[in-house]
């Protein structure tokens, strides 16, 4: 009598198990067909159904939970009519439990195609030498662990180029982009500004600009070459001496 209790409320926690993880799949199957789901929201519907499996995992491995595969289903009525306690149970997939439908339902062998599948795999399986199968064990584990140092050595360096970005982002001057333009293509640079007013000597001559003198001579050199270009046009030839010479030879 404790054992068929016991079995009658570990069937009722299977069951409802099953039915909190059936629900979760079909809510994730309409979210996909009805719903354009980004990929964390995804990755949130696959945690909540890997979570369900995990529970329900759980409670079959429960030491207070009976093996039941050590059990055995018989059908207490096969009939034709429809039966609504099989419909609810089914959610209508099943009216009735026939002939047709117990063999499917209370079978405990595979299908006949996955059984053969099995039995093919099975005996590959076991005509591998012992000796071989031990090199491939140690051969796949040695592969395993150069994949997981591989990829905790590549985390390591991301994070550390992380942090590294983001000390060097807190110390970067906020006007870098502005200093280099301004550098590169004078962006932002005011022209400076020409004072008014006389400057020094010195200055002036550094600077190139005329001086009062200078502009005030500025006339008389041009007549002078003006009648430079007369006398040269009239004289025949000239002598060893300067043109300046010429002319002041003549003027006397």
């Amino acid at each position: 009598m404790q054992d068929e209790k016991l079995i009658e409320v570990s069937l009722e926690a299977v069951t409802s198990r099953v039915q909190e993880l059936k629900e979760s799949t079909q809510a994730f199957l309409a979210k996909l067909e009805h719903e354009q789901l980004s990929w964390p929201s995804v990755l949130d519907n696959y945690a909540l159904l890997s979570g369900q499996v995990n529970t329900l995992t759980k409670l079959l491995k429960n030491e207070k939970t009976p093996f039941f595969r050590n059990l055995v289903l018989l059908p207490l009525l096969v009939q034709q009519e429809p039966d609504p306690d099989i419909q609810k149970a089914t959610d209508g997939r099943v009216q009735a439990f026939n002939h047709e439908v117990v063999p499917d339902y209370l079978r405990t062998k595979y299908d006949p195609e996955i059984e053969a599948s099995e039995q093919k795999l099975e005996a590959m399986a076991a005509s591998v030498p012992p000796d071989q199968a031990q090199r491939q064990i140690a051969t796949l584990n040695e592969l395993a662990t150069n994949l997981i140092d591989t990829i905790t050595s590549a985390r390591e360096d991301w994070e550390g180029e992380q942090s590294a970005a983001s000390r060097s982002s807190s110390t970067v001057n906020p006007d870098l982009n502005t200093l280099v333009t301004a550098v590169t293509f004078g962006k932002g640079l005011k022209p400076a500004k020409i004072t008014k007013g006389r400057g020094s000597k010195a200055e002036k001559a550094q600077s190139g600009w005329p001086n009062e003198k200078s502009m005030n001579k500025a006339p008389s050199s041009v007549k002078v070459d003006a009648k430079t270009a007369a006398s040269v046009h009239h004289m025949p030839r000239l002598t060893g001496l300067t043109v300046e010479q010429d002319l002041y030879n003549n003027k006397e």
